[in-house]
């Protein structure tokens, strides 16, 4: 019977892996595994589908063979990673510090969401950053969910953004250059830009800034308010300025 058992359990992880398609998944298959010690089987996973979606194909495939049967859908360090993302730069609730990032958090974030993958190139670049670095600081080719966890809440996300090389936006531009000046940590930690007429301002007062930095602030006037210092059509000549001092900051042709 143990035996039979075996056999129908391994044959119903068969079918769950290609019915997700998880024999193209680069982490694998569903496992069938007995466990001596707590005696009883699991049905085993890396990303892929969630739990829910597992627990009833199994029942849909072959009703009561997965009777007793526990299921772990367990995370790849690049869904980790992705998750700690995610979690970071998303808006803090309330009006409290915002707690760190721990790999419970990650679980939960993904419990009802199959295939967890970057949605953009910005995240698949930050999330080879962090999983690099987890390696580079553990010096072996793995890290685990506490490790990329710890790294993510010790440094932030800004540093592992500009590891990456990914493209900014001009306020992200000027944010990266005077975050550590304007004492914003906020982007430090989770790539929270800083106000757009703050950064002009910045740029103005600035007599050594580049031209990418003037070229940034120039970007970023004809979205500011009509009636803020900085806005293109006040008094001050804002614009004017900045244009000026780009012409003269450019190569010569």
């Amino acid at each position: 019977m143990a035996t039979d058992r075996a056999t129908r359990l391994r044959r119903l992880a068969r079918v769950l892996t290609v019915r997700f398609g998880l024999d193209r998944h680069r982490h694998g298959a569903v496992e069938a595994a007995w466990s001596r010690s707590a005696r009883v089987w699991t049905f085993a996973w890396t990303d892929g589908p969630t739990v829910a979606q597992v627990r009833a194909a199994c029942r849909e495939s072959e009703p009561g063979a997965g009777d007793g049967l526990r299921y772990v859908r367990t995370l790849s360090e690049d869904a980790v990673a992705l998750g700690a993302v995610r979690l970071t730069v998303a808006p803090a609730a309330g009006a409290g510090r915002r707690s760190p990032v721990r790999p419970a958090d990650v679980e939960a974030l993904w419990e009802d969401e199959p295939f967890p993958a970057p949605r953009t190139e910005r995240e698949r670049a930050l999330v080879y950053a962090v999983v690099y670095e987890a390696h580079d600081a553990q010096h072996r080719n793995r890290a685990g969910a506490e490790e990329i966890c710890a790294l993510v809440n010790q440094y932030g996300l800004a540093v592992f953004l500009r590891r990456c090389g990914a493209a900014l936006s001009p306020v992200e531009i000027l944010t990266a250059h005077y975050a550590a000046t304007h004492a914003h940590p906020a982007w430090r930690h989770r790539l929270a830009p800083m106000e757009a007429d703050v950064l002009v301002r910045a740029v103005r007062a600035d007599p050594r800034a580049s031209a990418e930095l003037v070229s940034a602030a120039l970007a970023l006037l004809p979205g500011l308010p009509a009636g803020s210092d900085d806005g293109a059509g006040s008094d001050d000549g804002a614009g004017d300025e900045l244009r000026a001092r780009l012409g003269r900051a450019a190569p010569p042709a």
